[in-house]
C-alpha cells in the first residue's frame, strides 16, 4: 500500500469508527481490506492526530478495550463540512473540470456537481474558468497512461514564445483549481515535469512504450523552484494583491497600508513581467533590475502598438 493510500484510509477510519463505537479490530480490518496489524498501526498513529492546534485537548483519544476500538475527542469530524468561500470555489472548480472531461463516462457526476453547488450556494454561472477545448486531450492521455505509451505534446510553457514539441512518458492526470495537469517524465530534458493541459495545442500518442515509470509519490501540481531561478522582490498595493494568486511566494510581508512586499523565485521572468504589466501600476518590481527593465520594455512596446 502506498503512503497516499495509508493517508486516505486513516482519513476515512476516524469517521467510520465514530459511526460504529466499539467496533472490533477484526471487523475494522475486514471493512478496510487490510490486516489487523495494519489497523493497530493506524490506530497508534491516530494518537498523534487531531484538530488544528494539536494541543493536549485537541488530539484524538483512541482506546482499545479488549478487541474493541473506542475513539473520542473527534466529534468535530461528524459535523457537516463548513468550507470557506475560497475552499468552496476550489471544490466546485475541481468538480467542474473533472465533469467537463469525464461527464459522458460518469453521468452521475454531473448530478453530484449540481448538488454540491446547491449545497454551497454557488450558482452554475458563477464559477467557470474552463475554455472550450481545454479538456480535449484528456481522453487520449488517459489511454496513453493506461497503455503505458510515450506521447508527444505541442506545448507552450510560460517561458516559450511559441509552442514546442515535447516528448514525454506520461504518468498521471491531476486536477487543481479547475485546471487539468499532466505529470510526466520529459524525455528531452531527462527530468520530471508538470504540464498544464490548457497549454497543449496538439497530442500525438506514439507506438513506443513508456520508458520511465511513475514514482511512488507525486506531490500536488505546483511550481518547484530550481537552483537557477530568478529571485524577485515585488511591492504590491492593496489593489495589486491579486498577484499573490498568480505566483508562488517564498514570503509575504504585509504593509501598514494594506499592500505587501512579496519575495519569490521564477523560472519564467518573461511571464512574470507580463503579470506585473497587467497589474497596471499596482505591482512594482523592487529587484532585480533586469526584470524591471523587462517590464518597462513591455510597457513601451504596448504603448507603441496602441499609438499606431
Amino acid at each position: 500500500m502506498s503512503a497516499a493510500g495509508d493517508v486516505a484510509r486513516m482519513l476515512t477510519l476516524v469517521p467510520w469508527l465514530l459511526e460504529r463505537p466499539g467496533a472490533s479490530i477484526e471487523e475494522t480490518a475486514s471493512a478496510f481490506g487490510v490486516s489487523e496489524a495494519t489497523i493497530r498501526r493506524d490506530l497508534g498513529h491516530l494518537d498523534f492526530c487531531g484538530l488544528p492546534g494539536l494541543g493536549g485537548g485537541d488530539l484524538f483519544e483512541v482506546d482499545i478495550v479488549g478487541d474493541r476500538v473506542v475513539v473520542q475527542m473527534a466529534d468535530e469530524l461528524k459535523r457537516p463540512m463548513r468550507p470557506t468561500a475560497r475552499e468552496a470555489l476550489r471544490l466546485v472548480l475541481t468538480l467542474d473540470a473533472v465533469t467537463e472531461a469525464l461527464g459522458d463516462e460518469l453521468p452521475a457526476l454531473r448530478t453530484a456537481v449540481d448538488k454540491v453547488r446547491a449545497a454551497l450556494g454557488i450558482p452554475e454561472t458563477v464559477a467557470d474558468v474552463l475554455r472550450p477545448g481545454d479538456h480535449a486531450v484528456v481522453p487520449g492521455l488517459r489511454r496513453a497512461i493506461a497503455d503505458e505509451r510515450r506521447v508527444r505534446l505541442l506545448y507552450q510553457g510560460r517561458a516559450d514564445e511559441f509552442p514546442q514539441w515535447r516528448t514525454v512518458d506520461p504518468w498521471t492526470l491531476q486536477v487543481a483549481d479547475g485546471l487539468w495537469y499532466l505529470r510526466a517524465h520529459d524525455v528531452d530534458v531527462e527530468a520530471p515535469r508538470t504540464f498544464r493541459l490548457d497549454r497543449v495545442a496538439q497530442l500525438e500518442v506514439s507506438d513506443q512504450p513508456r520508458a520511465v515509470a511513475a514514482p511512488e509519490q507525486l506531490p500536488p501540481p505546483g511550481y518547484a523552484p530550481g537552483p537557477d531561478d530568478l529571485e524577485v522582490e515585488l511591492e504590491l498595493s492593496v489593489a495589486g494583491r491579486w498577484v499573490l494568486d498568480a505566483v508562488t511566494p517564498d514570503s509575504v510581508e504585509d504593509l501598514p497600508d494594506g499592500g505587501a512586499i512579496v519575495r519569490l523565485r521564477t523560472d519564467a521572468p518573461g511571464w512574470l513581467a507580463r503579470v506585473v504589466l497587467t497589474a497596471a501600476g499596482e505591482a512594482r518590481v523592487l529587484a532585480p533590475e533586469t526584470l524591471r527593465h523587462d517590464v518597462a520594455a513591455l510597457a513601451s512596446e504596448a504603448l507603441a502598438r496602441y499609438q499606431r
